[in-house]
């Protein structure tokens, strides 16, 4: 039986890059790891949609990229405004708040999205030395009014800096650093690149760059900037060692997502959510998000549905889905489908979704959801 590994991250890694990841390990210090070093690095700023920005890849997780964005923006006793949708959007406060930071969090319930009008209103009731806005947050689903809540940030505080967290959306969605007016993305590596996890991936504009100059205690070494931006430059040099194989697959990866093209790759994901959504609809489950993310999907079950029986029993069928967090937790599963999982892997779980509720004796019409999964 095939394994579906259909959590929203680590997602499926096909066998290019599984096949990158496994060739010898070369040294750091060689031409041509210094040459695929600089490519990933230029093929990253194409993703993130920027020109301008400078691409930094580094050993570690997506948490990393978020200690990273805010350590060197932000000194001790500066202002943090956090736009949160759920668990992850949290993080950042966090993380704020032990670096020392004085941090406001605008949120709200579980599906829904922060108030534009809100977010006006923090911004004239106070100056923000930089906000932070969860792309996508796994927690929920929810897709952020990046562009608008940008747009608002430029009107109402053009000093303050931008942070925008692509972990779940970088290669699935289309993103645009340079005429969003973003200061700082990152993202992971494991989510819509399709790569393992262990990589963080970032980029920082000019002026945030600048503000990483004026920062004289900047409470990180690894994460210094300062001290990646010379490997940047010219990739032969060294500061860290960097993670040979890993970047040896996020090549490959790559190279098949351009190949592919981009806005093929992000309409990929778009039909694929709408195919799964189409055929958990006709089951009685139900989006959490009210604008949600091609990425992943967050489904409420419906009544007479128990969530640990569900994912056990979908476990044993060798699919596995998450659960859900914080106040979701127990009335909620989380699909991805992202990255490169097909349209067959996803019918496949389908059927094996069916095949799960029925054991649970609830009845299903089997050929109405795998219509509406095909004809979506």
């Amino acid at each position: 039986m095939k394994q579906l590994l259909l959590i929203p991250g680590p997602t499926p890694v096909s066998v290019e890059v599984r096949e990158a990841l496994s060739r010898e390990t070369i040294s750091h210090f060689s031409q041509n790891f210094a040459s695929i070093y600089k490519d990933v690095h230029e093929k990253m700023k194409l993703l993130f949609g920027t020109e301008h920005g400078v691409p930094f890849v580094i050993a570690g997780s997506g948490t990393l990229g978020m200690e990273i964005s805010l350590t060197n923006i932000l000194d001790n006793g500066e202002n943090l405004l956090v736009i949160s949708h759920g668990f992850f959007g949290d993080r950042f406060a966090e993380i704020g708040q032990s670096l020392g930071m004085n941090v406001d969090i605008l949120s709200t319930l579980s599906g829904e999205h922060v108030d534009l009008k809100a977010v006006e209103d923090k911004l004239k009731e106070k100056h923000y030395e930089a906000i932070t806005i969860t792309h996508v947050d796994t927690s929920t689903g929810v897709l952020a009014q990046v562009e608008s809540i940008t747009k608002i940030v430029r009107n109402l505080s053009p000093q303050t800096l931008i942070v925008v967290d692509g972990v779940c959306a970088t290669g699935g969605i289309e993103e645009k650093m340079d005429e969003w007016g973003v200061d700082v993305f990152f993202t992971g590596s494991q989510k819509a690149i399709a790569i393992p996890p262990g990589l963080a991936m970032l980029a920082f504009s000019s002026r945030a760059i600048e503000k990483r100059k004026r920062i004289k205690n900047v409470r990180t070494y690894y994460g210094d900037i300062l001290r990646w931006i010379p490997v940047v430059e010219d990739t032969s040099k060294y500061f860290a060692t960097p993670a040979v194989n890993m970047v040896f697959a996020l090549q490959e990866s790559l190279n098949r997502i351009l190949d592919f093209g981009l806005p093929v790759y992000f309409e990929k994901h778009t039909l694929l959510a709408k195919k799964v959504r189409a055929a958990m609809s006709s089951l009685g489950f139900e989006l959490v998000a009210k604008i949600p993310a091609p990425t992943l999907s967050v489904f409420r079950y419906p009544e007479g549905v128990d969530d640990e029986s569900f994912r056990k029993l979908l476990e044993e069928k060798e699919l596995f889905v998450a659960g859900g967090l914080k106040d979701l937790k127990g009335k909620t599963f989380r699909i991805g489908h992202m990255g490169s999982t097909e349209e067959e892997d996803l019918f496949l779980a389908i059927k094996r979704i069916l095949e799960t509720l029925e054991e649970m004796g609830i009845k299903v019409d089997r050929g109405k959801t795998l219509e509406a999964f095909l004809k979506s």
